[in-house]
């Protein structure tokens, strides 16, 4: 409870300095931020702010306040660098996910951003106001598509580290995005037997990554002495390239190839999974559970409630995860809902694909519907067989969208046999279970 009021303290503090007067906003230590101009780290239409700033951080410096702030934002959406600086890091972080990192040495402070789905640049790139460093995601410790970005002016071990700034109140969001960079692929004779894993050669500085074949294209990022390079395929002078998250084309006068690409062997299980008996009431609810894991990454998660003849119900969804790792019960558990079938034969079937085309039966089984002899009560939402407190509860947080509720419940829920659920059947479960309770 103390770290819930801490956070909502945090959320009111940075609406409250979001509408001072632009000349007395501040970074939350004394400087200004009225003469830093910045871009918005996505594009603007997205300014959903799903969690705020934590001042307590600096003062605690533990992760359970929060370092930076959560921009909503669809799979793959462009991340943009708010302002000039240098590529510090642009790799795996653990809780953060795929993370780039920026120095900017005109203010000598970071920005970070993390949970990327990719990143687009390499350490030690020197990257211009509003470029594209990298695409949002939910990689690392993540419930969604997002952007956790943050501001710092120090690092620990080249992770983020103390002090914090509020992003919101340090710059000011008037920057302009620079126009993306298109990465040419036409048809080449390029050959991929010079697949494999390279290095760099009589490189003392860096090697750069381009736009297309040719000198002549647009840098998108450099190699740094030394690093690992994928090559899928090259026609001897110029080869197709990624390295740290970076793809385009470089000259292979400066690479040489140290290993064949070596690819895992494709497979996916799936571990504490959960799967109805042979038959559920209807009305009855379950609960879908189980983590799925491949050895290559996965590209996409199917399923749900298929009738007898294998055709889908209403109970179905698809997840496109990108990691190898992805728990149903992030998704489809709260999308899927058993209590709502009719009587009938049924079939439990989950489903995926990796990138490579390979796809696997995770989950297969067979169950049925049946009747049930319990006689519903108007207002008992939980099913519990008498109206009481915990209905309205439940009810509320239906109302609030925070949980689903099953055919049968939702007309248990219609307590004045309107035809609708609502503020008004709320009301009456509450009064009817103080009176019983009275």
């Amino acid at each position: 409870m103390r770290i819930i009021l801490k956070k909502a303290a945090a959320m009111l503090l940075a609406i409250a300095m979001l509408l001072l007067p632009e000349g007395l906003r501040t970074n939350g230590f004394g400087a200004s931020a009225a003469d830093l101009s910045a871009t918005w780290p996505v594009p603007e239409s997205y300014k959903n702010i799903t969690t705020y700033f934590d001042p307590l951080r600096n003062q605690y410096n533990m992760s359970g306040y929060h370092n930076g702030i959560d921009i909503e934002a669809p799979y793959a959406t462009p991340i943009y660098a708010v302002r000039a600086g240098t590529v510090v890091s642009a790799d795996w972080k653990d809780a953060y996910g795929y993370m780039v990192i920026l120095y900017h040495s005109d203010l000598g402070l970071y920005t970070f951003y993390a949970h990327c789905s990719s990143t687009a640049v390499s350490p030690g790139a020197e990257i211009a106001q509003g470029q594209q460093i990298a695409a949002v995601g939910s990689t690392g410790q993540s419930s969604g598509n997002h952007l956790h970005y943050g501001i710092c002016n120090n690092l620990l071990s080249g992770w983020p580290d103390a002090t914090y700034y509020d992003p919101l109140t340090y710059f000011n969001y008037n920057g302009e995005v620079a126009p993306p960079i298109i990465i040419t692929d036409p048809e080449c004779d390029c050959s991929e037997e010079y697949a494999g894993i390279y290095t760099t050669k009589n490189v003392t500085t860096y090697l750069n990554i381009r736009s297309g074949h040719g000198s002549t294209f647009p840098v998108v990022g450099q190699i740094t002495p030394g690093a690992q390079v994928t090559v899928t395929k090259a026609d001897g002078q110029w080869a197709h390239v990624e390295c740290n998250g970076v793809k385009g084309f470089s000259s292979m006068e400066y690479l040489e190839k140290v290993s064949d690409i070596e690819k895992p062997e494709a497979g996916m299980t799936v571990t504490g999974a959960t799967v109805p008996d042979n038959s559920l009431k209807c009305g009855e609810s379950f609960r879908i559970r189980g983590v799925i894991t491949s050895t290559l990454t996965i590209k996409k998660v199917w399923g749900g409630i298929y009738s007898a003849d294998g055709t889908e119900t209403k109970q179905y969804c698809e997840a496109s995860p990108s990691t190898k790792t992805y728990d149903l019960s992030s998704y489809f558990d709260s999308k899927i809902i058993f209590g709502g079938l009719p009587e009938g034969n049924y079939k439990y079937k989950i489903e995926a694909e990796d990138i490579d085309g390979n796809k696997f039966v995770l989950i297969e089984s067979d169950f049925k519907e049946v009747s049930s002899s319990a006689e519903y009560v108007k207002g008992d939402v939980n099913l519990d067989k008498e109206v009481n407190i915990a209905d309205a509860v439940l009810l509320q947080n239906f109302l609030l969208g925070r949980t689903n509720l099953s055919e049968q419940q939702e007309n248990c829920a219609d307590y004045n046999s309107d035809g609708s659920v609502s503020v008004f059947d709320l009301m009456l479960i509450k009064r009817a279970a103080i009176n019983k309770k009275e």
